[in-house]
């Protein structure tokens, strides 16, 4: 899977490479090249390339405008929410594209460091995050806690999309409208959920907590490296505060989750199988050992499936429409007040539209069910 999609007329080639290969160096790997493997077709090469693609570019040019499939592409990344359209030549974008603004590569020769390749270079990472080498160069190693005996990642501050992906016909109303959101400081989370062996450490010094009753999956609390669950959401946030930290806000859990990779339905891309998560038909039949399957770009552990998540947040469905479209939201902290808190990530007892990092669940906070975990948020590590 590319992170850039580049449509182009074929007289236009020499400029689709240099930008390809100024925002391949960078960090991006770019589909620009139409050479077709044996037994396929060249539409079928462009349809899969385009559905995999989190971002859709499109030169338009005195040729390209002229072009269908140039404009038959853009029209695919414009309904996916994903398209940058950039002129190489000064001409007006055909009818349909003339209020989307473009980015004005006309006078672009090729240097990585021009202002104007700098800025179309912005543009993009506010739509699909910052390139995976950036991202990682720039956070520290995990760090162990001494209080709980787990690691918690660095998230580097950023904006991201939260909300319905674009395409996804599984969304519901609640996840949208999809909207901007800025997280203004970063902090460390939890690689993992809390784990059954950190849980029973909290109850050790705190004789006034309990552990939960065990499930049936996990006789007597045997399966230490499991995931604690039966835990309410005061119970949760008292672990946290015990530990140096807090919940997560439902949009820090969700920029998390999505680990610089906007416009994806899961965090590993948009198809999900038994070899990415552990949701409902996996071998496990209950929660299964934390770091059982990959992680996500950001080094997460099982945000997708094994147990719900509390978040901080109270639950509206109806509380995305209150944030702004024109700006991104700062920091946002969910509605005053509610009867119901926040879920996230599924969980082995889920279908697989559950694991979708958009999708919002809710329970009532002194419920404290058999697929219903948590992990937390330090902001200061000692």
């Amino acid at each position: 899977m590319s992170d850039i999609f580049i449509s182009y007329a074929r007289v236009d080639r020499p400029r689709a490479e240099a930008l390809a290969r100024a925002l391949e160096d960078h960090g991006w790997s770019v589909w620009w090249d139409w050479r077709i493997p044996a037994g396929k077709t060249f539409r079928q090469v462009i349809q899969e390339q385009l559905d995999k693609a989190r971002c859709v570019i499109v030169l338009w040019s005195a040729t390209s405008i002229t072009r269908k499939w140039v404009i038959e592409e853009a029209s695919e990344g414009e309904e996916r929410g994903v398209l940058v359209p950039v002129l190489i030549e000064k001409v007006r974008p055909p009818l349909g594209f003339r209020s989307i603004q473009a980015a004005d590569l006309t006078g672009w020769s090729g240097e990585s460091t021009a202002p104007t390749f700098l800025r179309l270079r912005a543009d993009i990472e506010v739509l699909i995050g910052v390139p995976m080498k950036v991202g990682q160069a720039a956070m520290p190693s995990p760090h162990a806690n001494p209080k709980d005996g787990l690691s918690y990642a660095w998230i580097a501050p950023g904006e991201f999309w939260m909300g319905a992906t674009p395409g996804d016909t599984e969304a519901r109303a609640d996840e949208k409208p999809r909207h901007r959101v800025r997280i203004t400081k970063g902090f460390w989370l939890g690689e993992t959920p809390v784990t059954v062996a950190a849980y029973k450490r909290f109850v050790s010094e705190r004789p006034d907590f309990k552990m939960p009753p065990p499930p049936d999956f996990n006789p007597k609390w045997s399966k230490e490296d499991h995931p604690v669950v039966r835990v309410t959401w005061d119970e949760a946030q008292a672990y946290c505060e015990w530990a140096g930290g807090r919940l997560p806000t439902e949009a820090e859990w969700e920029y998390a989750v999505r680990g610089g990779k906007d416009g994806l339905k899961y965090p590993w891309g948009n198809d999900i199988t038994q070899e990415n998560a552990n949701y409902r038909g996996s071998k496990w039949k209950g929660t299964s050992p934390v770091r059982s399957y990959p992680a996500n770009a950001w080094g997460l552990y099982d945000m997708a499936g094994n147990v719900w998540e509390w978040a901080a947040d109270w639950y509206d469905e109806n509380y995305y429409g209150t944030l702004p479209l024109d700006k991104p939201a700062d920091d946002p902290r969910g509605p005053q007040s509610g009867k119901v808190r926040v879920l996230r990530g599924g969980s082995f007892y889920g279908v697989t539209r559950d694991l979708r990092a958009a999708f919002r669940s809710r329970c009532a906070p002194d419920s404290g069910y058999v697929f219903i975990g948590f992990r937390c948020v330090r902001e200061v590590v000692p």
